[in-house]
């Protein structure tokens, strides 16, 4: 890794950092670890179109290398190109690729609108990482879009013991609300973390306590 570049990137100099890498590649193109970084900070500038083309190129001279496939397989799925990034991830499931490979998977699948399988390589992804916040939450949001509040929340709960977050106490509220439990504690811990947050999705909250006391009352008729 081009430690020089990355000092830029961080600092916001990305055009800089790139030019470093690029100039560095152009004299040994042979570096895989530069590539990677190359492509990742591609991706970061919103450059995907260089990225594809990098990460193509690339696996040319490295055959099948499993990272710069997964790379790839992030380029397609930022570019709408479900198809080939879940081709990508199936190969790397296959080939036993780190729990990453299952979690692209499952937002892969998602994006297709296969929801039920979305969730199943989502739960194997947090199987494979239980303290991957990015997993849990995942797993989570799926769930709650599902209509399945109870193992949501259990989901969100892990998360929010991970890094607590207002995002999580609000959804670990919805769910609690949809379960008939006692909510008003995860609201106020959300409004209290974030209060921008909690109020951009006050509304959420409003119209699912509207639907939740209509469907009560069609219940007692």
């Amino acid at each position: 890794m081009n430690k020089q570049a990355e000092k830029l990137f961080n600092q916001g100099d990305k055009e800089q950092a790139i030019k470093l890498i690029v100039a560095d590649l152009n004299k040994n193109p042979k570096q895989l670890p530069e590539i990677l970084q190359l492509s990742t900070y591609l991706v970061q500038a919103g450059d995907l179109e260089q990225a594809e083309e990098l990460l193509a190129r690339s696996l040319e001279m490295f055959k099948d290398n499993q990272d710069l496939l997964y790379n790839l397989g992030n380029v397609y799925y930022l570019a709408d190109k479900f198809d080939k990034a879940n081709e990508i991830f199936q190969s790397l499931i296959n080939d036993n690729y780190a729990f990453e490979a299952y979690f692209m998977m499952a937002k892969t699948l998602d994006q297709q609108g296969k929801k039920q399988l979305a969730i199943m390589y989502a739960l194997t992804a947090t199987e494979k990482a239980p303290r991957d916040l990015q997993a849990n939450e995942l797993l989570a949001d799926l769930l709650l879009a599902n209509g399945n509040f109870q193992e949501a929340l259990g989901f969100y709960q892990t998360a929010n013991k991970i890094k607590p977050q207002a995002k999580y106490y609000f959804n670990m509220a919805l769910c609690a609300m949809n379960l008939h439990q006692d909510y008003q504690n995860y609201l106020d811990q959300s409004k209290k973390l974030d209060e921008k947050y909690y109020l951009k999705n006050e509304k959420k909250l409003a119209d699912l306590q509207e639907f939740i006391k209509q469907g009560d009352s069609d219940d007692r008729k």
